[in-house]
């Protein structure tokens, strides 16, 4: 699809599914490994909507705990993304509960460490995460935790926090009561109000016996997440420094050191080849048929990863991310012919002789003909 050959499918989503994908870099430098979030329409105008707004967010913060974005093909269809080389946080829980893995009370509080602090960058770039739940947390090979899926649907959360199920829209304090709800599944192994993905909960329930829970492993915990699933809004906390300042303080009265890059490790080695379960569409290949062509210029050439740079397709990415391009049909990417290269530089043939034979040879050929000279006088 486009610049990149699709190689697994990585998870199902209602609209699109994400693929594994590998790209060729300009220059022989070999290819980049990416996941494609590949609309399961490309001419689904809600799908592309849900694209054009996950890449927004991700353009807009910049931190190894968010993941990255390579552009928006939004005549394919398709949002390049950062691959990473992990599992999600709901697939280690699971793990956890079936006890084929262990997550102690030090290891737990230092994930929700790391969830908080990327949070608290996204919040600090203007970004609204609004579904930040296990699913869209992942745990690299190395234990180091980034926050993905900014357009996750709704129903894919376990509770839906009061406000957003109230019909209002999320904000900041949105991000606390769902990292609320994350921190009580976490902290005790079960969803608050007993939701599950594709049947959430509704968050103005009373989440009391949940709380209850937390606070019986740690007092300290049990405020912060009391706080944190507060129904109104304006009670939760002013930032998620403060957050971050509780978990830290749990975390010191914790018995053991948290062991988040060793628990990473045991998952990575017993990961599954796709999380889902759920058999995978496969992708339209094609631009849409009735995407707009220009009427004069340089021709659509077909992608050829060899003809277009990096740089170029953040180029081309940016001429197609328009504030109609979703509304409106995308052409596929525009791009001029590759120049040709220049002429590749000849080596000089090797030298026959050693530099100092010539040298020693020069010598004597002075030396011979100052005797010659020497003999003719006298």
């Amino acid at each position: 699809m486009g610049p990149f050959e699709l190689q697994e499918v990585v998870a199902v989503r209602p609209r699109a599914t994400l693929w594994r994908a590998t790209r060729a870099e300009a220059g022989g430098r070999g290819p980049r490994e990416v996941v494609l979030r590949v609309a399961h329409d490309p001419a689904d105008s809600e799908a592309l909507a849900e694209l054009r707004q996950e890449y927004d967010a991700l353009r807009a913060v910049d931190d190894p705990r968010v993941r990255k974005t390579f552009g928006l093909y939004a005549g394919h269809g398709a949002l390049a993304m950062e691959y990473i080389d992990g599992v999600s946080l709901a697939w280690v829980l699971k793990q956890v509960a079936d006890r084929a893995l262990e997550l102690d009370l030090s290891t737990r509080v230092d994930l929700l460490v790391e969830v908080a602090n990327a949070l608290r960058v996204t919040h600090d770039a203007g970004v609204v995460h609004g579904r930040i739940c296990a699913d869209t947390v992942r745990l690299r090979r190395d234990g180091n935790v980034v926050i993905t899926d900014f357009a996750l649907p709704l129903d894919r959360l376990v509770a839906v926090p009061p406000e957003v199920a109230s019909g209002g829209a999320a904000t900041v304090a949105t991000d606390q009561w769902l990292f609320g709800a994350l921190a009580c599944q976490v902290l005790t192994g079960e969803p608050l109000l007993g939701g599950e993905p594709g049947a959430p909960a509704d968050g103005r329930r009373d989440a009391a016996p949940w709380v209850a829970r937390v606070e019986a492993a740690s007092p300290r915990l049990g405020k912060l997440v009391a706080k944190a699933l507060a129904r109104d809004p304006r009670a939760r906390f002013g930032s998620e420094g403060l957050i971050v300042k509780e978990l830290l303080a749990a975390l010191r009265e914790c018995a053991d050191p948290p062991r988040r890059d060793l628990v990473a490790r045991k998952a990575h080695l017993r990961r599954p080849r796709f999380e889902t379960g759920v058999a995978p569409r496969p992708p339209s290949l094609a631009a849409r048929p009735d995407a707009p062509r220009p009427p004069s210029g340089p021709v659509a050439a077909p992608w050829n990863p060899r003809a277009v740079s990096f740089e170029q397709s953040h180029d081309l990415v940016d001429a197609v991310v328009d504030d109609d391009a979703v509304t409106t049909p995308a052409a596929p990417p525009v791009v001029e012919a590759e120049p040709p290269s220049e002429e590749p530089e000849v080596p000089a043939p090797p030298r026959m002789v050693p530099d100092w034979v010539a040298a020693w040879a020069l010598v004597m050929l002075l030396a011979v003909g100052l005797w010659a000279i020497v003999t003719r006088i006298f």
